[in-house]
């Protein structure tokens, strides 16, 4: 395997590992604020929420590399690392404007 392959091979993954990453955080940040009635827990998830698509956006919009040969793996480790930024955005939305507090 050469290493432009590993390369693309990380970073297929890369993207719905930081997105499950992510998920946890942002729900157990949820829980916790619910839990102990954090005054600032809506600015709190804003921030998680923000701070969570950045490597997301990161991934997504990244452009190869000059002199990087767009192979098959390449190729759908950029898609996914797409998906997982749009998921990301669908999923962890509701987390801004929604109360789990009850």
């Amino acid at each position: 395997m050469t290493s432009s392959n590993k390369k693309a091979l990380i970073l297929l993954i890369a993207g719905f590992t930081i997105w499950s990453l992510a998920f946890v955080l942002l729900y157990a940040l949820q829980a916790l604020g619910c839990a102990y009635g954090w005054s600032q827990h809506r600015l709190i998830l804003l921030a998680a929420f923000i701070l969570c698509l950045l490597p997301l956006a990161w991934l997504a919009l990244r452009r190869p590399e000059r002199g990087e040969p767009a192979n098959t793996l390449s190729i759908s480790a950029l898609w996914a690392n797409r998906a997982a930024f749009v998921a990301g955005i669908l999923t962890f939305l509701p987390v801004t404007f929604t109360s789990a507090c009850v």
